[in-house]
């Protein structure tokens, strides 16, 4: 793996990481998700990042990796960059909850490899 997928590997767990610490702090309460919007935030912001990540992954650990669903990481980052306003606080909680424990766990597996 390059050097430069390692360092954006873990720029995503960290941002992994983040969501997880902004679930907690708020309870994972998806009425909070919905109502606060530091929580929306904080959390919305972080996976546009790892989205934003996922697009200048190189293509040798795309095809390595192919358990991660890079293409859909980056829609989900534009998304947000360009739906943002009419955010659908269902979908992404949903995100949050089945799909980014997905990723981190991929992420970490690939990183531990190193």
């Amino acid at each position: 793996m390059k050097n430069k997928d390692l360092i954006i590997l873990e720029k995503i767990l960290d941002y992994c990481n983040q969501v997880d610490e902004a679930c907690e702090m708020f309870g994972n309460d998806y009425d909070k998700f919905t109502k606060v919007s530091v929580f929306t935030n904080a959390c919305c912001m972080c996976m546009l990042q790892i989205g934003e990540l996922c697009k200048v992954v190189s293509d040798e650990l795309r095809e390595e990796e192919k358990e991660i669903p890079w293409r859909s990481w980056c829609g989900i980052r534009d998304i947000f960059a360009h739906q943002y306003s009419n955010l659908d606080y269902q979908s992404a909680w949903d995100t949050i909850k089945e799909d980014l424990p997905d990723l981190k766990v991929n992420v970490e597996r690939i990183i531990n490899k190193q």
